[in-house]
């Protein structure tokens, strides 16, 4: 799996075929927020373990880091600053710790893009941290790309001359939790906005699903075809814990599913079909 930055915001993601019964496989998360204390960490690694057991692509759509203890931020809460952070230099210890404990998955993880969480150092700090712990994992052999906020992916797959592309588009979300609608109802205008998109995935909310919707293509050659388009939302690795205090309790969060989402390429007929699964 090699990946191309082809603009700011596109990336090119090339899966080399061998034979009509191969498969591909990508993991798509969101929302770890890695180095908070009620982050599953070892429901991360089992799906990073999967990962590389199957040769899988990771791609992480925004909230890698939590990086809310920090000075001045509101949501902070000292009680949930893990110990081994609690230095002067608290941003350099969270980006290097992360960095180790990612180490081992340097191979499989090919994609980081920026959540709230992310742009509110750069914002606050002036330091991106996803470009640094790319850089520290590339620097050991790894070859991990840094999207935005929001943006594309172009996976073009390839069996000998033949090539066909499925369009992603990532966002990694915007409002509030939802508490009622879960989100839903944003799939409509998604579907509106972005229609050249196969598989659209959003994140942020800690909500979790999946809406496969039917569409209708005039062709160029004047038939019409059907496809399916992938909605999904990327759930968290977050704990809400028990609910006794804090931002998430303040805000009314609804109490996440955790994990994410596998989804499986294979040609068919020259086109590439994908099947969704639960990461759980």
């Amino acid at each position: 799996m090699k990946i191309v930055q082809k603009s700011r915001n596109v990336h090119e993601v090339n899966l080399d075929f061998s034979s009509r019964s191969d498969e591909k496989r990508l993991l798509l998360i969101s929302d770890i927020h890695f180095d908070a204390i009620k982050c599953d960490r070892n429901l991360l690694y089992k799906h990073l373990d999967q990962a590389k057991a199957t040769g899988a692509g990771v791609f992480i759509f925004g909230d890698l880091f939590d990086l809310m203890q920090g000075r001045f931020d509101p949501r902070g809460n000292y009680s949930e600053l893990r110990p081994e952070y609690k230095k002067c230099t608290y941003i350099d210890e969270v980006i290097e710790d992360v960095a180790e404990k990612l180490n081992p998955y340097k191979e499989v993880i090919k994609f980081l893009g920026r959540g709230n969480h992310e742009t509110n150092i750069e914002k606050r700090m002036m330091v991106s941290p996803l470009d640094r712990i790319a850089s520290l994992l590339n620097k050991e052999g790894g070859q991990v790309h840094v999207g935005g906020y929001a943006g594309w992916l172009q996976i073009r797959a390839r069996r000998g001359v033949s090539v066909t592309t499925t369009n992603l588009h990532y966002h990694h979300g915007y409002g509030g939790n939802a508490k009622r609608s879960k989100g839903v109802l944003s799939a409509d205008i998604d579907q509106k906005d972005f229609p050249d998109a196969a598989i659209i995935v959003r994140g942020h909310d800690h909500q979790k699903w999946h809406i496969p919707v039917m569409t209708d293509r005039l062709l160029h050659n004047g038939v019409l075809a059907q496809r399916t388009v992938h909605h999904l939302r990327l759930g968290s690795y977050k704990k809400l814990g028990d609910r006794f205090a804090g931002w998430a309790t303040e805000k009314g969060f609804s109490t996440p599913r955790l994990g994410g989402w596998w989804i499986k390429g294979k040609l068919h007929s020259d086109e590439l079909v994908w099947q969704v699964s639960e990461a759980q």
